[in-house]
């Protein structure tokens, strides 16, 4: 049985490699246009227009969160696939850029040799491949040579992706179809997957495994390692990525998604906002709690889609979400804080108030399942315990669950936390609006304040600013707030998560053992050369 794999430029081509215990595997020659990972950045008239435009994308999509992403622990075969974006250091399936089985009739074995290239990452250079993997299990190599139970049967070449790389991968087989030096994969980290089918048949005898690997991803700007923000020291600078360095933190990651990756003046992953257009201190200030709380980030996020709920992914990882304040982009997240000022009804502008007390009881929730990405589980999204409150349940008189994916968060504390402030959130006062005089306009959102307007419903209480606008002719403010009780942080912080049981999976040698023992016919070239497996 012959499978075809794909159809690039325009070239089908199918050649049976190697015999597994379901059926016989494939080697199919594809070639994606993988050189170009560069798309034209929109001239930008003024940081105004820009604003405008992605408060835009903000009244879209900011009241809703970005839809779960699904697993990215498989080998993804598709022309047309999206450009990967490792953040931190995780696990990738990748993405199959070019799979030949090739060699012509060696000894008994037609097309004995097997070459994949995986792309993994584009805005390289990445920092490091960390480990590879053979149905998750971790394949030693010295050199480009396996070791252990692979030793003489699998090769590899790998790049980090530099800009532009030097030379093309180099596979251990030559001369490997559709491949040659000019074979660049400029800025894409990947991988040169060599197999070799041998003749007795022991090897891959139950097919060939599933091929991963642990990198440690894309380079981040830090503000605080840039001598031209003030309180910075360093050479990092935001509009130059050959200063970036590696990162695990949310704030980092989220920053640059914001600049974008630009290479000779063409925008190659991210938004694009000059760093003009970004309330950099806000997020400096954030990043100072996600290292308080050991709130890292990683996991894949993918382009093109939705740059949006990219940002808003990464964000999560964080316990913030992305806001607009002043016209430029700004971050409100979930730690202590101090209230600024006391505002009461002498306060007040001309206009309406509105104080939702509560929530509506359709809308609260009072228990979430925290589901992240776990590498004791494959890699996969798992469920952790339920988070939960004895007094939300007895208000609502019932269980109202539901499931809270974090899609870049892999630690299963970290999305205990980040689960409970999910929670204790939903049951704040929410939306508060006031009018205010014109002094208060120099407040901005993700300031806490404190209102004190008792006839207003509100007696001394603590609230964030969410949302700020001003009236051009009064210089009136209009705030929406949520309130913020104070008890929620040492709850939501105060949470550790318990990860299911580990799934267990027979190791490839085990498999190939498996099948040789089922005395399985194993099918070359498609019926010419057959040979029984051995007991």
């Amino acid at each position: 049985m012959l499978r075809t794999v794909g159809k690039i430029a325009g070239v089908v081509a199918g050649v049976a490699l190697i015999a597994s215990g379901v059926g016989s595997a494939l080697g199919g020659t594809m070639m994606f246009s993988a050189l170009g990972v560069t798309a034209s950045a929109a001239s930008i008239a003024t940081y105004a227009g820009l604003a405008s435009g992605l408060a835009g994308m903000l009244a879209q999509a900011t009241a809703k969160k970005p839809p779960a992403q699904g697993s990215v622990n498989q080998i993804t075969v598709d022309p047309n696939a999206p450009s990967p974006y490792i953040i931190g250091e995780t696990y990738f399936g990748g993405i199959l850029r070019h799979d030949v089985g090739y060699g012509g009739k060696v000894g008994k074995v037609q097309n004995p040799y097997r070459g994949m290239v995986i792309e993994y990452s584009v805005c390289g250079p990445v920092e490091a491949l960390v480990s590879m993997h053979a149905d998750f299990v971790e394949v030693p190599f010295s050199g480009g040579d396996a070791t252990g139970y692979y030793a003489g049967f699998m090769h590899r070449d790998y790049q980090l992706g530099a800009c532009p790389e030097a030379s093309a991968l180099v596979p251990n087989w030559t001369p490997m179809p559709g491949w040659d030096a000019s074979s660049k994969l400029s800025g894409k980290a990947a991988i040169l997957w060599g197999a070799l089918f041998d003749k007795a048949g022991k090897k891959y005898t139950s097919g060939v495994p599933q091929f991963g690997a642990v990198w440690r991803g894309v380079k981040a700007y830090n503000p605080r390692l840039d001598d031209t923000y003030p309180g910075g020291s360093g050479a990092q600078r935001s509009n130059d990525r050959t200063t970036w360095a590696y990162s695990e933190w949310p704030d980092d990651h989220a920053l640059t998604y914001a600049l974008a990756h630009w290479y000779s003046g063409k925008k190659m992953f991210g938004i694009g906002l000059p760093v003009d257009a970004i309330d950099v201190e806000a997020f400096v200030a954030w990043g100072n709690v996600c290292r308080a709380n050991d709130w890292k980030v990683g996991g894949v996020i993918f382009e093109p889609g939705d740059r949006w709920a990219n940002l808003k992914r990464i964000m999560a990882a964080g316990s913030a979400e992305p806001i607009f304040s002043g016209g430029v982009l700004s971050v409100k997240y979930d730690a202590p804080r101090v209230s600024l000022v006391t505002i009461t009804p002498d306060d007040y502008a001309d206009g309406p108030i509105r104080t939702r007390g509560m929530q509506t009881w359709a809308e609260r929730k009072n228990t979430y399942i925290p589901k992240y990405r776990s590498g004791d589980h494959k890699w996969e999204y798992v469920e952790s315990d339920a988070i939960t409150d004895a007094g939300y349940l007895a208000e609502d008189g019932e269980e109202k669950a539901d499931t809270y994916q974090i899609d870049l968060c892999q630690d299963k504390d970290q999305a205990a936390q980040l689960t409970a402030y999910k929670l204790v959130n939903g049951r704040e006062m929410f939306p508060i609006e006031r009018n205010l005089k014109p002094q208060f306009r120099f407040y901005k959102p993700g300031d806490m304040v404190t209102i004190d307007d008792p006839e207003g419903g509100l007696n001394a209480q603590d609230c964030v600013i969410v949302r700020r606008s001003i009236d051009p002719q009064t210089l009136a403010v209009r705030w929406t707030l949520m309130s913020e009780t104070a008890g929620k942080h040492p709850f939501a912080l105060g949470q550790i998560g318990t990860a299911p049981p580990t799934p267990t999976l027979l190791d490839p040698a085990d498999r190939d053992e498996v099948a040789n023992e089922n005395g399985e016919d194993l099918d070359y070239d498609g019926g010419d050369s057959t040979t029984e497996a051995e007991d």
